[in-house]
């Protein structure tokens, strides 16, 4: 079996274990178990993603490897994890970042684009108008990825 057969397994075994669906429910109950992104560098962007938004390694595949090619990150409120892979050292395709981008809910968004623009990031904020609007705040990962701080607005 391949790196890239095994890898496939225990991503998909990973996704359905944190979102199983309930049997016989006629709609999807589903939600987002993982993402998973390319990174040049697995302990900077490590280091980058526990300093800005305070995420912490909850996994590594291999497990006992003292070089993985994943670790799997989770946020200090919970809900989807981040995988953050390197799988080889050829160079990161350019336009990387339009695949999407990582949209992290927060209450402290301006908190954590401070973080982000002290590591380096250079912030960019959407302001939609309003009486109460949520706060938007995008700024880029060391790999170019685009992250997204949602505060929902006040009550």
């Amino acid at each position: 079996m391949s790196k890239w057969t095994v890898r496939a397994l225990v991503v998909s075994m990973f996704v359905c274990l944190a979102a199983p669906l309930a049997a016989g429910d006629d709609e999807s109950d589903a939600e987002l178990g993982l993402v998973a992104i390319n990174v040049a560098d697995l302990e900077r962007s490590e280091k980058y993603y526990a300093e800005v938004l305070g995420f912490t390694r909850a996994w590594q595949y291999p497990p006992d490897s003292d070089e993985p090619i994943e670790i799997g990150l989770v946020a200090p409120g919970g809900g989807a994890g981040l995988a953050l892979a390197h799988l080889n050292d050829d160079p990161l395709p350019e336009g990387k970042g339009r695949y999407g981008r990582i949209i992290v809910n927060t209450a402290n968004a301006k908190v954590l684009a401070k973080r982000a623009e002290a590591a380096g990031s250079t912030l960019r904020h959407v302001t939609i108008p309003g009486e109460n609007p949520p706060t938007i705040i995008f700024f880029r990962d060391p790999d170019g990825y685009e992250i997204e701080l949602y505060q929902a607005p006040s009550q």
